[in-house]
């Protein structure tokens, strides 16, 4: 038993001390800024973002999947909870990505 435990804290040892150096090391957190006209990859980001996910797609998307969580809550709620945080997440997508640090 204890020597299954001792594997155990080993194996966590080799990747959590590693990981937690190299989380050290790295710096700080940026956000993510949405790119301007003329940026690199602004094309793409105004189709999928603004034309897409901020966009009457989007939105009724999420209405829809809002609805489809909120019609599965009284029979599965395992099924509704996380269709219902998806959808909100959908909705404002735009504003989750700009509050979302990257490690660089």
């Amino acid at each position: 038993m204890i020597r299954k435990i001792g594997n155990r804290v080993v194996s966590v040892a080799n990747v959590g001390i590693p990981l937690a150096a190299f989380a050290l090391v790295s710096g700080g957190a940026h956000a993510f800024t949405a790119p301007t006209t003329g940026d690199l990859g602004y094309d793409i980001y105004d189709i999928v973002v603004n034309k897409g996910v901020k966009g009457p797609l989007g939105f009724v998307g999420g209405v829809a999947a809002f609805l489809f969580g909120v019609s599965r809550l009284f029979s599965n709620v395992m099924v509704g909870i996380p269709t219902i945080v998806a959808a909100v997440c959908l909705i404002k997508s735009d504003t989750i990505l700009q509050t979302f640090g990257m490690v660089i």
